[in-house]
């Protein structure tokens, strides 16, 4: 092939990229579009998956929730809702998943919809009331002159904003730190997940889920670790079947929002299908159950909420066939020639015993024309018939 001919196999190809370009932003660019018309549709007590179907198919779009929005939703794709949109789908939707603190993305083919940030706050699959608490951490404010300055006072003040149920901070001691950082803003507004987010050592504080319906729900401010801990130590529910051991232990690492790094031995190692179905289990268990399931071992990075699993030590061994006895024929032919080499004077002869195999290439012309001479006199003299 000449360098012209490659010239133009190579322009070929970035013309070919670049179109495929075009074809993906014109779907997003469509997906884009349709999400800006308005929409009129009433459901009632649906569930998000039925609702996100006809609202998909009313914009001509497709709508599909995440595996992490699953977890993240009080029933998963059962959860029930009742909605009405009246105007451009994109405010329309947006304002729905507030309801779930979800959001969307859109995409090439189609809008997906993810958990917002804020959900890492609730463990596990978060119940209709902690996502109303939620909401209400991040939406409520108040500044330092309306809770009077002191700490107990500003206990007193968040529990009476939060609804007949209230809300305690713990430790307590956070709300005296709570009036130090709302004292320079004066009358600036804050709401309590900034001055959680604030005070808290990376904003390392979690709703706690209460054991009884009369307890008040309860905030939690924990070290760094502790909140990586509650993490991996939350309380799941989990079927898999016929999935492949990574796409598990990613999956199950999203629910914690930990980090999953994968170091493999085996190239193969993870790939093979596992059946898994465990009840109120710990998160933490589960992961480790499934890595050893593979044969694999697992660490926990806490200070940096990251899980390390390794593949099993694979020892490549060479398999020797046995030895069998041959034929000499099939060991490389059959004795053609015998070396006699006398030693000591003629007293003894070494004798090595020659197959067709061991003759150089110009030996076997010299035998085989030998051979061809013995039995063209063979022949003449009669005795071959």
């Amino acid at each position: 092939m000449n360098a012209k001919s490659l010239t133009k196999i190579v322009v070929l190809v970035v013309v070919s990229i670049g179109v495929c370009a075009d074809f993906a932003w014109a779907d997003k660019q469509q997906l884009q579009e349709k999400l800006g018309k308005d929409i009129r549709i009433k459901l009632d007590d649906v569930t998000i998956a039925e609702a996100l179907e006809k609202i998909g198919q009313k914009a001509e779009l497709k709508i599909v929730l995440s595996d992490e929005a699953v977890w993240k939703l009080p029933h998963g794709t059962a959860t029930r809702l009742s909605v009405t949109l009246n105007g451009p789908l994109a405010e329309s939707l947006t304002e729905m998943l507030n309801a779930f603190l979800m959001r969307y993305a859109v995409g090439e083919e189609e809008v997906t919809i993810y958990p917002r940030p804020e959900l890492e706050h609730i463990l596990g699959r978060p119940m209709t009331k902690q996502l109303e608490v939620l909401r209400k951490i991040y939406t409520l404010q108040f500044n330092c002159n309306e809770s009077g300055g002191e700490s107990t006072y500003m206990a007193e003040f968040i529990n009476e904003r939060f609804g007949p149920e209230g809300l305690t901070v713990l430790p307590t001691e956070y709300y005296g730190q709570f009036v130090q950082a709302l004292e320079p803003a004066g009358e600036t507004p804050f709401t309590l997940a900034q001055l959680l987010d604030s005070t808290s050592h990376r904003g390392a504080w979690y709703l706690w889920q209460r054991d009884f319906a009369n307890q008040a729900p309860e905030v939690r401010v924990v070290s760094e670790n502790d909140f990586w801990e509650a993490k991996l130590n939350q309380i799941v529910d989990i079927s898999f079947k016929d999935e492949s051991a990574f796409i598990v232990l990613q999956r199950l690492a999203n629910w914690a929002g930990v980090k999953l790094f994968v170091y493999k031995r085996s190239p193969s190692w993870l790939e093979e299908k596992v059946s898994v179905d465990m009840q109120n289990v710990k998160l933490q268990q589960a992961i480790s159950s499934i890595v050893s399931m593979t044969g694999g071992t697992i660490s926990i990075d806490y200070e940096d909420g990251e899980i390390g699993v390794e593949g099993p030590v694979y020892e490549e061994k060479v398999i020797e066939k046995p030895e069998t006895s041959k034929s000499p024929i099939e060991a490389g032919g059959s004795y053609v020639g015998k070396i006699s080499i006398p030693m000591d004077g003629g007293k003894y002869y070494i004798e090595f015993m020659l197959r067709e195999s061991d003759l150089t290439e110009k030996l076997k012309k010299l035998r085989t024309d030998k051979m061809k001479k013995i039995l063209e006199q063979f022949s003449r003299s009669g005795l071959g018939s």
